[in-house]
């Protein structure tokens, strides 16, 4: 079995959606099982909802779980495996203020000492007698290492993905688990960190999706990728997850956003508009028009909203505006724009260079120049709501 474990105290980052990814591919790769367990031990930093948003963004980037629960869940149990190392006398009871260092030999209290710390309701830590390592805090609490340990001994964890920064705390574990008697092997790999990210929401925020994200968090630092754009149920077949660099990697924007160009190039028409509020193939083609000059969904609505929002006429060609626009509210149903530029004419004062301007900023709301010759066919039944 594998496990995901995020902390409900923080937003989740790329690195930890990366490995969520790897956990989830592998786990299907080896038809195996995915536990997604929230770290939540800590109570006094855990953010209200935060567990929620995890499931939702996971539920986003498709990453399914088998088995779901929150640490703690588990208290009993691991107040239980505690008791049980210190009646083993692989465990001790620290009374010392300062938690990081056992700072007297309280390996060594005696019964009535041990019996006044009772009595007296102080305040103590319980720590590995190997390691001085503290597995259970003074509120009774397991600490994050040796409530891991105990629950991939009760998941029967054999196979763990996590960052490169948990390295430390894997050996940890592993110290406890065998202290508690558990042998079973388990294999680790460590995920080399990304430098100089962004945050996850500000990408979704940005328009990036989360196909394209997917995309290029596994094929960063990966060597040999059989294809460039692709999707996860696609990696799945070819993925090996010992080709990941071992060492750090750079977050790159400007490829994440070629990525992104090509997954949203790749979406069905229809699909496509519904991110703007529409199910109209037309619409999505619109938006592919202008793909050829940006690269998020973000970018995409500045120039697709426009082009059905109120018009601004109050430029210099205000007035050729609204003599066009007139004579539009009266025309009929008319193909393309060559067409639409000879009925304007024919029916205003207007030459085929005094049109084309106006014409576009009541299209598209904008003076930029674009494609209207491929634009236009695609609006033609929603022309009056466009112009108006």
């Amino acid at each position: 079995m594998l496990r995901f474990a995020p902390s409900p105290t923080r937003d989740m980052c790329l690195q930890d959606i990366k490995i969520a990814l790897l956990n989830y591919l592998v786990a299907q790769q080896k038809n195996d099982t995915l536990l997604l367990r929230i770290a939540d031990t800590d109570k006094d930093k855990v953010i209200e909802g935060k567990d929620t948003e995890i499931v939702q963004i996971l539920e986003k980037f498709a990453i399914k779980d088998d088995i779901r629960y929150h640490q703690s869940e588990h208290l009993n149990l691991h107040q239980t495996l505690a008791i049980q190392l210190l009646e083993n006398n692989k465990a001790y009871i620290c009374i010392c203020k300062d938690t990081k260092k056992c700072e007297k030999s309280c390996q060594n209290l005696t019964d009535d000492e041990l019996k006044d710390i009772k009595e007296q309701k102080l305040p103590f830590v319980i720590r590995m007698s190997d390691s001085d390592e503290v597995i259970l805090r003074t509120d009774n609490t397991p600490s994050y290492n040796f409530a891991s340990a105990c629950d991939d001994i009760f998941s029967d964890i054999d196979y763990v993905i996590e960052d490169i920064s948990q390295k430390t705390n894997s050996d940890i574990q592993q110290q406890i688990k065998v202290q508690l008697g558990y042998t079973k092997e388990c294999t680790y790999t460590h995920i080399a960190d990304i430098k100089n990210t962004v945050t996850l929401q500000s990408l979704l925020q940005d328009g990036f999706i989360p196909d394209a994200i997917i995309n290029y968090l596994l094929v960063l630092g990966y060597e040999d990728a059989p294809c460039e754009i692709f999707t996860l149920p696609d990696a799945i077949e070819w993925y090996d997850i010992s080709k990941i660099s071992k060492d750090s990697v750079e977050f790159d924007i400007k490829e994440l956003k070629d990525i992104n160009r090509q997954h949203l190039l790749s979406l069905d028409d229809k699909e496509l508009s519904k991110v703007f509020g529409f199910a109209d193939a037309d619409i999505g083609k619109i938006a592919k028009i202008y793909l050829k000059e940006v690269s998020t969904l973000k970018e995409l609505e500045r120039y697709i909203k426009p082009i059905f929002a109120p018009k601004d006429f109050e430029c210099e060609h205000k007035e050729k505006m609204l003599t066009i626009q007139k004579v539009l509210f009266d025309a009929p149903l008319i193909d393309t724009l060559e067409e639409l530029e000879e009925y304007i004419c024919k029916h205003t004062n207007l030459t085929p260079p005094d049109i084309k301007e106006p014409l576009t900023r009541l299209i598209t709301n904008s003076s930029k120049e674009v494609e209207l010759h491929n634009i236009y066919p695609l609006i033609k039944f929603y022309l009056l709501e466009v112009i108006s």
